[in-house]
């Protein structure tokens, strides 16, 4: 017997059973003993008799009727009665069990069924297939696994969607660098095009642009696994996201955009990876770089807070649409996917930004909208220390 509702409803029936046996027992015998002295033993005291044996002032004595005989035999009339009397006691039995045995049997398909449910869909989920939702009822610890198992399925089926995504977008990203690099060749190979310095810078640049994209999936996968290696040490973070922003002036000053950058003194110190943490401010910033018109401005603010130190960067860019922002954190999601090409970004930025900040235990956020402009907070846990 493998099924735990036979399991439970066997269980369930035998205490029924046993205790509505052993209680009918108890009562028979009991009754019968106390009607068979009541029959046979007609005279009593009530209440405690005296050192003689004689009742004591006050007490009742019950004394049989004139001409009654003093010990009365179990006759025909005493031994129908009791007959009647266990018969009513054993029907009753007969009932409870019967009742006992229907709940018990109720209890158990209740319990056992979302169990069995549960079960189908487990090894539903082993064989790579994605289930229905299981159906909840009640409130009991049994529902609560059920709901659990459901946010499970859920994620699973999310996660399973991502990864065909993913797999699918790698394939495109790997695959236009690939073309342009490979239709070249071809064309010099076959001397229909000429191998001008020009054309071949433009293959340097489709080479390098595959390495970035290689690079970023490498560290994106390593720091959604918890393996991506950080060499944490007390740093400025005042300091790293300087020299940072100073690196991208030239291309600020390319797309005329003004880059301003707001650092006061005296901020907490960091327990982090420099390099790491220059790679986030580099992505944040270049993405608002990449989204600015010319004309407008990028402004980089450094602040400490209660709990740590915050970094804002924030674009006077056309802004986020509400449809896009609780997807802009995702790998390979574009805002402008044409736009985002053209400038050499990979798709991956943000979603690299926001696994390395959450690996050195801090969080990202952003806030923006339609033709407001973008501000992208970082917020890091602080040291100890403070800067000077």
């Amino acid at each position: 017997m493998r099924s735990l509702q036979a399991k439970l409803t066997l269980a369930f029936v035998g205490v029924a059973v046993l205790t509505t046996v052993l209680s009918a027992t108890f009562v028979s015998y009991t009754a019968h003993n106390t009607f068979r002295e009541y029959v046979e033993h007609p005279t009593e005291i009530l209440g405690a008799p005296g050192p003689s044996g004689l009742p004591l002032p006050g007490q009742t004595v019950v004394v049989p009727e004139k001409g009654e005989p003093r010990i009365r035999p179990f006759g025909t009339r005493e031994r129908l009665f009791a007959s009647r009397f266990s018969k009513a006691i054993w029907g009753g039995t007969a009932a409870a069990a019967a009742v006992g045995m229907l709940v018990a049997m109720w209890l158990g398909r209740r319990i056992g069924k979302p169990v069995a449910n549960l079960t189908l869909a487990s090894r539903a989920i082993a064989g790579g297939r994605l289930p229905a939702a299981v159906s909840i009822t009640g409130r009991d610890e049994i529902a609560e696994l059920g709901q659990a198992f459901n946010r499970m399925a859920t994620r699973l089926a999310e996660d399973e969607e991502q990864r065909r995504r993913l797999f699918a977008d790698i394939a495109h990203e790997l695959r236009t660098p690939l073309s342009v690099i490979q239709g070249t060749l071809e064309g010099m190979l076959d001397r229909v095009v000429e191998p001008t310095p020009e054309r071949i810078a433009g293959l340097h640049s489709q080479a390098l642009l595959l390495k970035r994209l290689i690079t970023d999936l490498r560290d994106l996968s390593l720091a959604r696994a918890g393996q991506l290696p950080l060499h944490r040490q007390t740093i400025d973070v005042a300091r790293v996201t300087r020299e940072t922003v100073e690196t991208l002036a030239p291309l600020a000053d390319d797309r005329a955009v003004s880059l301003r950058i707001d650092v006061p003194d005296g901020l907490p110190w960091v327990n982090a990876d420099p390099d790491r943490l220059r790679q986030v401010v580099l992505n944040l910033v270049e993405n608002a770089l990449r989204h600015t018109p010319k004309g407008g401005e990028v402004r980089i603010l450094v602040e400490g807070a209660v709990d740590g130190v915050r970094i804002s960067v924030a674009d006077t860019g056309k802004g986020i649409g509400p449809d896009d922002l609780p997807h802009i954190f995702e790998h390979f999601y574009r805002v402008d996917p044409s736009r985002a090409r053209s400038s050499g970004g990979t798709g991956l930025g943000l979603a690299i930004v926001k696994s390395l900040v959450e690996a050195h235990g801090g969080k990202v956020t952003v806030q923006s909208g339609v033709g407001a402009g973008s501000t992208f907070t970082v917020m890091l846990p602080a040291h100890m220390e403070a800067a000077s």
